[in-house]
């Protein structure tokens, strides 16, 4: 990690680590820039593989400036358009300087949009570089369970509010599985920005 984190909260869940803080006022988007980065979701749902079929996942997904590999397939990565720049500029310039990949995930409450629990595919990425999620839109729930599951053990959850951004270390995503569940309370946009480290090619 490039600083000390200043400004984020350290939570201690097992053993393992969660940072989370927020964007600074200067990069909380308006809503007419909410709205571009919403219209840059592609028509179509990506599909992954599951249980040996393909599977479209309940929410539009795109990566930015590296290639994601996971569940059985690639996500082909865009150029970094100037808006998306300056949330991976500021990541790299507060948490981690190997940032460089992004993948945004688009969440539409009356569609039923979520994402179920999963660990971060580590496929080229640099192992000493954590894990960045800005949640900009609508309050969901970021939820964390143990890996593998073990019985009775509970769930940890945070609110992933309009500019919450999480920083989780590697080791944490390979201990934990991470999920933003089903919400029938909160019905509005969200948009995730991932931000990770990848080797270069």
């Amino acid at each position: 990690m490039k600083s000390d984190l200043s400004g984020f909260e350290r939570f201690d869940i097992g053993g393992h680590t969660l940072w989370v803080g927020r964007l600074p006022d200067a990069l909380m988007p308006g809503l007419n820039v909410f709205d571009e980065l919403w219209n840059m979701h592609p028509p179509a749902f990506h599909e992954i593989k599951m249980f040996g079929r393909s599977v479209k996942t309940p929410r539009w997904q795109q990566a930015y400036g590296q290639d994601y590999h996971y569940s059985g397939r690639v996500n082909k990565a865009l150029p970094i358009p100037p808006l998306l720049r300056l949330f991976l500029g500021w990541s790299q310039d507060n948490i981690a300087t190997g940032l460089n990949g992004l993948l945004l995930n688009w969440y539409d409450g009356r569609r039923g949009h979520y994402i179920g629990p999963h660990r971060d595919s580590v496929a080229n990425m640099i192992p000493e570089v954590p894990i960045v999620t800005i949640s900009l839109g609508d309050e969901r729930i970021f939820r964390l369970r143990p890996w593998p599951a073990k019985l009775k053990s509970e769930p940890v959850d945070f609110p992933a509010q309009n500019g919450t951004v999480f920083v989780m270390p590697y080791e944490t995503n390979r201990a934990y599985t991470h999920e933003v569940p089903p919400s029938n309370r909160h019905l509005k946009r969200r948009i995730s920005i991932t931000v990770r480290g990848f080797l270069e090619r």
